[in-house]
């Protein structure tokens, strides 16, 4: 075998091929069969391997390249060379998540040894390439979601491949008719999974609650009326049932869990449903998404106590009433809960303590009161707190200093008073020295974080989630100064403290904050000059101290260059640019001895 230390496979240069990285051989050391080079090569730089490097391994049965920004394969025929094809016993093939486009090769429908045929995330396009994956007789898994193929198809063209298991054709720009009553269809079709994301299905028939055992995934589709009503006697053996943001509509059976007893993942998110909530699901829930609909009523007691393996519970923006877990209710393993934008009362739900592995709370925008501190729990995993918009009162819980994994810290919008805790320096995420990462939001949940970052609501999904870190404690009653403690918070990119009744001097040590990008102290009885130190904060975007009782000259360098005047309004002792107020003396007159002149 010769060297290939000159290609992009660098590290293949020693004489043993099968000590190649990234290479395994067949028990006798002789033979390679399965290469496997998953996320290894740089964003930055597209790759173009020699696709004939493989063809030399004619004994080679699984090549696996996900993730590696390939833009093409040096070849006469680009994307999808013959001599990949020319591989008889290769049986799967992976490719994902690179950046390959253009057509398929009709070469593909020679591959007929392969069992896997994974090329999502690419952009390949033109015509969904049926006639070529009609011949791919011992298929057992196809996925090829998430590129940019056209047209119009019928499930009728995978009934006769008698092993198909797994079919994935989702989020591509075709449209799928899903109706199996065809002569040519195969009466007998059946899958494990089948996902038509995104493939304008526009009617749900009975089969697929038949014939699909394990993972059945509709989602972003036009499905419209009621979702059951036409086949109320099923009886599913599904784990997975994803139909959110479509267009269904009506009330649930109160006892779904009847037609889905086996359910692990329930997504009717993005929807019309109405009426009250379901009594029952299926007892072996992790997931349940039913936010983004017309639910009203209470939350059933069912859910609330009597569903001990949920993960995940998301009733986020409906109509629900009511207060939120009586004392009695336990979900130990519960780690996201999403229940914001609701009518929900009460207390803060103290039920949940028994919830020690929570990591994401946010029930912000609803109707709960009391005083905070004397209900919130220490709950050591919890990195995502969103509690604002609600009718909080009371001191700010000096438990959250005991949260040292805290990343998102929401109370704004409440009728919180007193000082900020100067224990806020416990929280070690905020002190950048965290070892976690969020990621917190798990794999097919659409739900985000909506957070305040710059003056405007974001919503925040799972990746950025991972890096982000900020307090929101604005439109309270808080007073007293800001603590020496929390100009410590090098972690943290956002400090909102606006609508408050702080006061005292801005502490020069907030350049500490060296990670910090936006910044809000507006509406205070701040008093005193601008720290000239501030502006060291390089990454600051936003930065507000309007409404306050400054006085002397703005500093000009840096990032204060780009602000304007809107950041310093309603502190008519302030001068120098961006303010037509000009400031007494030359431009080195230190800000503290500087007057204004109108």
């Amino acid at each position: 075998m010769s060297s290939y230390e000159s290609s992009a496979f660098s590290n293949w240069y020693v004489e043993e091929c099968c000590d190649w990285e990234g290479v395994m051989c067949d028990p006798s050391h002789t033979r390679i069969q399965r290469i496997f080079f998953p996320h290894l090569r740089s964003a930055s730089e597209p790759w173009f391997p020699n696709a004939t490097l493989f063809a030399e391994f004619k004994d080679l049965q699984e090549l696996e390249l996900p993730g590696n920004h390939i833009g093409g394969f040096i070849s006469i025929h680009g994307n999808f060379p013959d001599s990949l094809c020319a591989n008889l016993f290769l049986k799967e093939l992976i490719l994902s998540r690179n950046n390959l486009f253009g057509s398929i090769n009709s070469c593909l429908g020679n591959m007929v040894s392969l069992r896997l045929l994974d090329l999502s995330e690419n952009q390949f396009n033109g015509s969904f390439p049926s006639l070529l994956i009609s011949n791919l007789t011992n298929i057992e898994s196809l996925v090829l979601s998430s590129n940019e193929f056209q047209g119009m198809i019928s499930l009728c063209v995978f009934a006769n491949l008698s092993r198909l298991s797994e079919l994935d054709i989702s989020f591509n720009h075709l449209e799928v008719e899903t109706e199996m009553m065809s002569p040519s269809c195969s009466p007998s079709f059946r899958l494990s999974t089948l996902s038509l994301g995104g493939c304008n299905v526009k009617k749900i028939y009975p089969w697929m609650f038949h014939n699909i055992t394990s993972e059945l995934c509709l989602s972003d589709n036009n499905l419209t009326g009621p979702f059951i009503s036409n086949f109320q006697n099923i009886t599913s053996k599904l784990t997975i049932l994803d139909i959110s943001d479509n267009f269904l509509r009506g009330t649930l059976p109160e006892d779904i869990n009847l037609n889905f007893s086996e359910l692990r993942h329930l997504d009717l998110s993005g929807n019309s449903f109405n009426g009250n909530l379901p009594m029952f699901f299926s007892d072996q829930l992790q997931m349940l998404d039913l936010s983004n609909n017309q639910f009203q009523g209470e939350i059933p007691y069912s859910i609330k106590s009597n569903m001990s393996c949920l993960l995940y519970l998301g009733l986020s923006r409906n109509n629900l009433t009511g207060d939120l877990f009586p004392k009695n209710s336990s979900l130990p393993n519960l780690r996201w809960l999403h229940l914001n934008n609701n009518r929900l009362s009460g207390t803060f739900p103290y039920a949940l303590s028994k919830s020690m592995k929570l990591r994401i709370i946010d029930i912000q925008n609803n109707e709960l009161s009391g005083e905070l501190s004397s209900y919130l729990p220490v709950l050591p995993k919890l990195s995502i707190l969103i509690l604002g918009g609600n009718q909080f009162e009371g001191q700010l819980p000096v438990k959250i200093c005991q949260m040292r994994d805290l990343h998102l810290l929401d109370l704004s919008e409440n009728d919180l008073s007193g000082d900020i805790p100067d224990c806020v320096d416990n929280v070690t995420s905020w002190l950048g020295r965290s070892e976690n990462v969020v990621g917190y939001l798990p794999d097919g949940s659409r739900n985000g974080i909506v957070f305040t970052n710059k003056g405007r609501r974001y919503t925040y999904k799972a990746v950025v989630l991972s890096a982000l870190m900020g307090i929101d404690v604005s439109c309270n009653r808080l007073t007293g100064k800001i603590p020496i403690q929390m100009t410590r918070l090098k972690g943290i990119q956002i400090l909102n403290v606006s609508n408050n009744l702080l006061t005292g001097q801005i502490p020069s040590s907030l350049v500490n904050l060296e990670n910090l990008e936006s910044l809000d102290l507006s509406h205070n009885n701040f008093f005193g000059v601008l720290p000239h130190e501030l502006v060291g904060l390089l990454y600051l975007e936003v930065f507000n101290v309007s409404f306050n009782n400054l006085s002397g000259m703005i500093p000009i360098r840096n990032q204060f260059g780009t602000f304007l005047s809107d950041s310093y309004l309603g502190n008519p002792d302030l001068c120098g640019h961006p303010l037509q107020i000009k400031c007494n003396g030359s431009t080195e007159t230190p800000p503290i001895y500087a007057r204004a002149e109108k």
